[in-house]
């Protein structure tokens, strides 16, 4: 099970992370390192996690194994130049915004997992049939797509659950 915490208060993602592993993990004063191309981890912890921002939602999902995590608002239009970016047979998928977007997070939340970049990844992934594909093979992890509050979210890994957790602030 992958836990995922969100909030629409205004915090930046490193304060909430801290916050959220603090609280709910007892990890206190969490010394949060960044690999080269970004991704934050904990020094030899056991506790993984990932964040994720869309127009005024911040996410965190936590686990006891590697994740990626992406949401995108529902609320905005597919990006036709984006859209010529996808294969020819994510578009033969992509019938609607919420496809569009539900392509977008599932190859960004992997693109996240592996701790890499888009600009140097994304043509080697492609998100079709539910399964994320890299170089042509099917990749072992799996994707969660749902949604939430006008929300699609996507969660990469080798998780078959998840548990959604609204935080308010102050608390």
């Amino acid at each position: 099970m992958i836990d995922i915490y969100y909030t629409y208060a205004q915090i930046d993602s490193e304060s909430f992370t801290k916050f959220v592993l603090d609280r709910y993990y007892n990890i206190p004063n969490a010394q949060i390192c960044k690999s080269i191309h970004g991704k934050p981890y904990i020094k030899g912890d056991k506790v993984f996690f990932n964040a994720t921002h869309s127009k005024g939602l911040l996410a965190l999902a936590v686990g006891k194994k590697e994740v990626g995590l992406d949401c995108e608002s529902l609320l905005g239009k597919a990006r036709p130049a984006v859209l010529n970016k996808f294969t020819e047979r994510e578009k033969s998928e992509i019938l609607t915004t919420s496809d569009f977007y539900a392509h977008w997070t599932a190859r960004e939340s992997y693109i996240k997992f592996l701790g890499a970049t888009l600009a140097a990844t994304w043509r080697r992934v492609e998100y079709y049939g539910g399964r994320i594909y890299f170089i042509g093979q099917p990749a072992p992890q799996k994707i969660l797509n749902f949604s939430h509050e006008n929300y699609t979210f996507c969660v990469c890994g080798n998780y078959s659950r998840y548990s959604l957790k609204k935080i308010d602030f102050p608390v």
